[in-house]
């Protein structure tokens, strides 16, 4: 963190790039840096955004408009306008930082109205993402930094700290020393795992260990084998008693029927009263985080990644459509032979 702090704080120092792989703790480190900046006084602004796999330029330009106090218009505003307003807030803004968190590939800052960082000096903007290659793309020469898994002792500290005082038995520890270090060092597995395990007792213990080391992870670009034999061992920890759909989206579960008491006799204030109990056990099991805004949660990208990959792997065939968040105003062209197990638009301004 150190570095990062120090390159911050050179004038030539423009962009800079963090990578590792996912689960390694990117954002988290990059969102103690944005504290410690603030609490330095390295900047007068400092605005984060998350970029995801398939980016929204209008969803990056609302994250960073909002830090900034900035209203952008009605939906009816072209990019390329939206773009301009952002830009001169920015110029006027002073000393800014940009973090783009979870950046895929190249994405042009100029589509989004971040302004030249030639020109604005005040301006530097800091990337997280899973390929070297892509903070190359972004240009960020040798203001690279490599994300590394935790040592073996800080990993056992940390697994200490979520699993609780039960690893410290005598029948217990030794095991839990060995389901630790399946965790190859990648703080989401290390938390997801102890989370799932804790309380338990030797004998889930021990069931574990042969499961994190049985597991055969499909091929998911940027996913190690630790962190999803971790995911799908949290994933199969949830209690028996709730048969929760993970695949489907928790916001849409009374209209998709998840809550059978509502329309049955039940209340919708029941219904909702399910859907808050079933999203706190997967925050137990550290398969959901909360949100930035009061009222929301959000899903690790690495967790989707696995969620995804375990529904495909299980039949019949699941096929899905997500067009979310694209802009979209008119109905998408689809393939009309294809049976779509579910169709997701949400976040676009439909007309018809």
């Amino acid at each position: 963190m150190e570095e990062i702090l120090e390159a911050l704080e050179k004038d030539d120092v423009k962009v800079l790039g963090l990578y590792g792989m996912g689960g390694v703790g990117k954002t988290t480190l990059i969102q103690e840096v944005a504290k410690r900046a603030e609490a330095m006084n390295l900047f007068d602004k400092i605005l984060i955004a998350v970029v995801s796999q398939d980016p929204s330029i209008r969803t990056i330009q609302d994250q960073l408009a909002s830090k900034l106090g900035l209203s952008l218009g009605d939906d009816k505003e072209s990019d390329a306008v939206r773009a301009g307003q952002l830009h001169k807030k920015l110029e006027k803004t002073g000393k800014v930082l940009v973090i783009l968190d979870d950046l895929w590939k190249h994405l042009d800052l100029r589509t989004v109205g971040i302004p030249s960082l030639d020109k604005h000096k005040g301006c530097k903007i800091v990337i997280t993402t899973r390929e070297k290659d892509v903070c190359d793309q972004m240009d960020c020469k040798n203001n690279t930094f490599f994300v590394m898994v935790l040592s073996e002792e800080e990993g056992w500290h940390l697994f200490k700290k979520m699993a609780g005082d039960c690893v410290t038995s005598a029948e217990v520890e030794p095991v839990a020393i060995e389901v630790a270090k399946e965790c190859g060092g990648l703080p989401l597995a290390i938390v997801v795992v102890a989370r799932a395990l804790k309380e338990k007792n030797s004998t889930r213990w021990k069931d574990a260990l042969r499961q994190l080391r049985a597991s055969a992870p499909t091929n998911i670009k940027g996913m190690s084998k630790e962190v999803y034999s971790s995911l799908q061992l949290s994933y199969d920890y949830l209690d028996e008693d709730y048969n929760i759909s993970i695949e489907q989206q928790m916001r849409y579960g009374i209209g998709l029927r998840l809550f059978h008491q509502a329309g049955r006799g039940g209340t919708m204030q029941e219904a909702r009263e399910k859907a808050d109990s079933f999203i706190d056990i997967l925050k137990s099991a550290c398969l959901l985080l909360d949100g930035d805004g009061k009222g929301t949660i959000q899903v690790h990208d690495v967790v989707r990644d696995f969620c995804l990959s375990s529904i495909a792997s299980k039949g019949p065939p699941q096929v899905f459509l997500v067009k979310s968040g694209r802009e979209l105003s008119e109905w998408p062209e689809i393939d009309t032979s294809i049976d779509y197990t579910a169709i997701s638009l949400i976040n676009n301004t439909l007309s018809n």
